[in-house]
């Protein structure tokens, strides 16, 4: 077996170090981490607009358009969505919108303190919910005007 050395990659531009590999396995960055969606330390933010439902399969944030006409949300449907995954949603709108389970097999709501598998909640107008994946099979909402 061999030795993990600290290892350093250089930006050709600058000369500095931005990525050092430590001998414990540890990965220390300098500068912006993006993936094809961004910065991935910072949350996604998404607005929904228009009429057609959102299909939600990627961690981050979302806020419906106050002019969107859309009925509902739809989480997961065609995404393996994993354990950890969280999901935050602002309905910046006068009326409320239906948030569907999708493909998940179970959504509980946290708020009412009850195990009841819903197939649809609602979230109400101007208001917030986190939805959380405990498993690949469970999510679970929570937060403000969620019934």
């Amino acid at each position: 077996m061999s030795t993990l050395a600290t290892t350093n990659i250089k930006n050709p531009s600058s000369g500095t170090n931005n990525i050092e590999l430590e001998t414990n396995g540890d990965v220390t960055a300098t500068g912006s981490i993006n993936d094809s969606v961004g910065d991935v330390r910072t949350p996604r933010l998404t607005s929904l607009t228009g009429s057609t439902n959102p299909n939600l399969t990627n961690e981050g944030v979302y806020m419906v358009g106050a002019a969107s006409t859309f009925s509902q949300i739809i989480i997961g449907t065609g995404a393996t969505l994993t354990a950890g995954t969280i999901m935050t949603i602002y309905n910046n709108r006068t009326t409320s919108v239906t948030i569907s389970r999708g493909s998940i097999p179970t959504m509980r709501n946290a708020a009412d303190g009850d195990t009841t598998n819903y197939a649809t909640l609602t979230l109400g107008r101007n208001s917030v919910t986190t939805v959380t994946m405990f498993s690949s099979t469970l999510i679970i909402l929570t937060g403000t005007d969620v019934t």
